[in-house]
């Protein structure tokens, strides 16, 4: 399979469809970039969760929803319904294995057919949809700071999220047929992400910050009032 270079190929609905990701200039001001840098990324954490109560991403969120809205990559109803921020850096330079992203917060215990895995974070009810709200999602991460092959960036196997939710043991030969992609970023751009899309992170060999604002929006049919902090 061949795959579109980062560019003007990756922008289209198309290309996200296809491939599970792409990569846009999300047009952040660079006060509000230094804002979001100074206030929810703390001295010595590796990552933050439940960050939709925070003004200033709730701000960020509902700005870049309605700019994905009118460019037809999201629905016209699509709210937010998680924010988390990520920090690699050289006292927190960690790796990830390959993995789709399947737990996501919601408002209480779920006992609706279909939310399957509930469990507790940080006192938030989080539970696994069923796999057409999965692939209703899609995760946007913000990046904040440069992000090069130095700097441990996400790896993601291109169309792997076309094979809904995966067991463990299935998902070695799915990366080995879809093979990988590094998503390079310049600090401003928008890496948009299916969630069922495999992907996962290495060290950086030359590590340094590597801040992350990672938005997941919901546009399929009214269940917001599930979802933990809504936007």
């Amino acid at each position: 399979m061949m795959l579109p270079e980062t560019g003007t190929d990756l922008l289209s609905k198309s290309a996200l469809s296809e491939f599970g990701f792409a990569i846009i200039p999300a047009g952040l001001a660079p006060d509000v970039a230094e804002i979001l840098r100074a206030t929810i990324f703390k001295v010595g954490r590796v990552s933050a969760r439940c960050l939709l109560d925070r003004l200033i991403v709730r701000s960020v969120a509902i700005a870049l929803g309605h700019q994905l809205s009118a460019a037809g990559l999201l629905g016209e109803n699509a709210v937010a319904i998680q924010a988390i921020a990520f920090d690699k850096s050289p006292t927190a330079n960690w790796k990830v294995g390959w993995h789709q992203d399947t737990m996501f917060p919601l408002a209480a215990r779920p006992t609706a057919p279909g939310f399957e895995l509930p469990s507790i974070k940080e006192g938030v009810d989080y539970a696994r949809p069923r796999r057409e709200i999965l692939e209703d999602l899609l995760a946007v991460r913000l990046h904040l700071d440069d992000c090069d092959e130095a700097n441990g960036p996400l790896r993601v196997a291109p169309g792997s999220h076309r094979h809904g939710i995966l067991r463990s043991t299935e998902i070695p030969d799915c990366v080995a047929r879809h093979g990988e992609m590094r998503c390079l970023a310049q600090a401003g751009d928008a890496l948009l992400m299916k969630p069922l899309l495999l992907h996962a992170s290495s060290p950086a060999t030359a590590p340094r910050h590597r801040r992350v604002l990672h938005l997941v929006y919901y546009s399929g049919d009214p269940i917001a009032e599930k979802w933990h902090r809504s936007v």
